[in-house]
């Protein structure tokens, strides 16, 4: 399940998703100043862990950047990282927001570092 974040202060939409293929951690000195801005969230809302990853969802030729969350999907965490991301980064850009199971954690732990934990 993930929740996308789109222009024009559109409300978060949730998407179920069957095929996700973690291909590698996203990290850079753009990435490192968004995983900061965050932190206070995460740890707030009671965030187990984080990861930021390049992923795609069946189609090869597309890939997306995704904040995966190991914790309850909570709509007001959506909300807040929402905003934070669009106060670094414009409404024109989005950015995907999943909360993997025990399953998809384990695929998503052998190519990417957890950034809070």
């Amino acid at each position: 399940m993930f929740s996308f974040l789109r222009r024009r202060r559109r409300r978060p939409q949730e998407h179920r998703q069957r095929t996700i293929v973690f291909v590698h951690e996203q990290d850079g000195p753009v990435e490192k100043q968004l995983k900061l801005a965050l932190l206070p969230h995460l740890r707030s809302a009671g965030v187990r862990r984080a990861y930021l990853a390049r992923v795609h969802y069946g189609n090869l030729t597309s890939y997306e950047v995704a904040l995966c969350l190991i914790t309850n999907p909570e709509p007001a965490l959506v909300a807040r990282v929402g905003e934070v991301f669009a106060q670094l980064f414009g409404r024109d850009s989005h950015l995907d927001i999943l909360f993997p199971s025990a399953d998809q954690e384990a695929r998503l732990a052998e190519v990417c570092q957890p950034f809070f934990s």
